[in-house]
């Protein structure tokens, strides 16, 4: 076997004259299948391997040595050394430090991005992503580019920077202040401004404009649309390349919630930060999404993955609260079949079921009675609304955030749930990220589904440590069976569950009910207190 020569920089790595049969191989490896799907226009095998540049992301570099070498290759590599710390060794980011044994993985995560430079972080929910992120912004004191897609994230980030001394700038949500410390930046409005301007998409725009205005006598001269056009053009050529700019500076670059990566957008933005050779994707969920091309994108943007915290090792310290999983089969409604189309199958199995309805209140108003915070988490919002005016009805005091609630709505009815004001809290995804959810002891998980990222996320809504009490949450699944998608939407969630170590331990026989009793120390402080 041959010895081969890969150089690669933060962004593009290159095969050096390989041979045939090294070049193949190299695309075989980064391969994957493209499902066209509905109304998609071709299907088939696509590479990550550019077989006329011999080209590739770097963030596969350590995937093809490791694979050239395993066949038999020697892989010498060509690149400069990943940027040097500049911050202290041990940085402190908050106020419990880091010689907590049970937290000792945050600072053996920091030492990987060390010796590394490059890769994924995967953190089961409730491990503490930000603080880790913390530390890495503490430790390189470099010019960083935090990156989410969720606005409370970039907030919440940024008041948590503040606190530490750390100076932040922002990318998004109406802001364009970048600064030589942390740049938070909304993924949505770096893709955006990246896009290259087009004159004639600009043009066609204003047309459509015109014909759409409600002065249907409006007049524009083509000079006058064409005058139009252009100013729009150079004001967006203007930002792209301000944006292009900014990228360029950028040497560490930290995607929270990185499996979110879909499509082209953190590897769209990560190859323009040409000099961020230390980028890190923090995450609970990699690698799990149904695109195959979608899990490849967040290696090529980040690199392999370079530590494995997984739930069954923060519940068996503690951390995590351990989950008690109930799966519910509830009685069809009259209307629904088993060959039911599934958008009717959902509505009458889910939104409208008076069945599962009548199980999640009365699991609700146990939660009630021994003092349990609950977090029903659906997927649409008439769902949303059906469920709060049967829990009202039942003498629960409930709340429904939605979508269209703002940051501080959210945290006061969060805040009154910690409280104890509330019996409960109604969400739909927006709670599925970055919320910081109080110690909930029981999950009603409604919605259905079977998205594996969006089950991880929503079990460990509920997992955080429990201050009193035992260290337990419930977690119940609702099901409706009869109909095949929904039943078969039902098995794969449990699966989902069955094949995680830490959650199958937990679940209980078909037909047994939880076990409130654990909590009847909750039940009678809080019946002394009202006393």
């Amino acid at each position: 076997m041959a010895t081969v020569q890969l150089a690669h920089n933060a962004v593009v790595a290159k095969l050096i004259d390989p041979s045939r049969e090294v070049a193949a191989f190299a695309t075989s490896l980064l391969s994957y299948q493209v499902d066209a799907g509905l109304g998609g226009s071709w299907s088939g095998k696509s590479s990550f391997y550019d077989v006329i540049t011999n080209t590739f992301p770097a963030g596969f570099v350590h995937l093809m040595q490791a694979e050239l070498t395993r066949i038999g290759h020697t892989v010498n590599r060509i690149c400069r050394p990943h940027a040097s710390p500049l911050g202290p060794e041990n940085p402190i980011v908050d106020e419990f430090g880091n010689d907590d044994p049970d937290y000792d993985y945050q600072m053996k995560a920091l030492r990987q991005v060390e010796k590394h430079g490059a890769g994924i972080i995967r953190v089961a929910t409730g491990g503490g992503k930000s603080k880790i992120a913390k530390l890495i912004m503490a430790r390189y004191r470099r010019m960083t580019l935090f990156l989410t897609t969720r606005g409370i994230l970039l907030y919440q980030m940024d008041d948590q920077l503040k606190a530490i001394g750390l100076n932040t700038g922002q990318i998004g949500d109406g802001e364009m202040r970048v600064v030589r410390g942390v740049n938070l930046g909304m993924v949505q409005t770096l893709v955006q401004a990246l896009q290259v301007p087009d004159l004639g998409v600009e043009r066609r725009a204003i047309v459509k404009s015109i014909h759409l205005s409600k002065n249907k006598n409006a007049d524009m001269s083509n000079e006058e649309i064409t005058r139009l056009a252009q100013e729009a053009f150079d004001r967006k050529t203007r930002r792209r390349n301000e944006v292009l700019q900014i990228l360029s500076l950028i040497e560490v670059v930290i995607g929270e919630e990185a499996h979110e990566a879909g499509g082209d957008s953190y590897y769209e933005i990560l190859r323009h930060c040409k000099n961020a050779t230390i980028r890190v994707a923090l995450t609970a969920t990699p690698f799990m999404r149904d695109s195959a091309a979608d899990n490849m994108r967040l290696m090529a943007a980040f690199g392999p993955i370079l530590i494995n915290i997984p739930e069954e090792l923060l519940i068996q310290r503690g951390i995590l609260a351990k989950p008690i999983f109930k799966f519910a089969d509830v009685p069809a409604p009259e209307k629904l079949r088993k060959t039911s189309p599934f958008e009717r199958a959902y509505e009458l199995g889910y939104v409208e079921n008076p069945h599962m309805h009548a199980q999640a209140v009365t699991d609700a108003k146990m939660a009630a009675i021994y003092r349990l915070p609950v977090l029903t988490l659906i997927a649409r919002k008439k769902h949303g609304t059906n469920l709060l005016k049967l829990y009202k009805d039942a003498g629960l005091t409930y709340e429904f955030l939605k979508g269209e609630d703002d940051q501080d709505a959210r945290r006061t009815q969060l805040k009154r749930l910690a409280a104890g004001k509330l019996d409960g809290v109604i969400g739909t995804t927006i709670l599925d990220v970055g919320v910081d959810v109080p110690a909930i002891a029981l999950v009603q998980l409604i919605g259905g589904m079977k998205a594996e990222v969006q089950l991880r996320q929503r079990i460990g809504r509920g997992l955080r440590r429990k201050k009193r009490g035992p260290n337990v949450t419930f977690i119940a699944d609702y099901s409706c069976n009869l109909n095949t998608y929904l039943r078969d939407h039902a098995r794969q969630r449990e699966n989902i569950v069955r094949n995680t170590p830490g959650f199958v331990e937990g679940i209980l026989p078909a037909g047994q009910d939880f076990d409130w009793s654990i909590f009847a120390a909750n039940r009678g402080a809080a019946e002394g207190i009202a006393a």
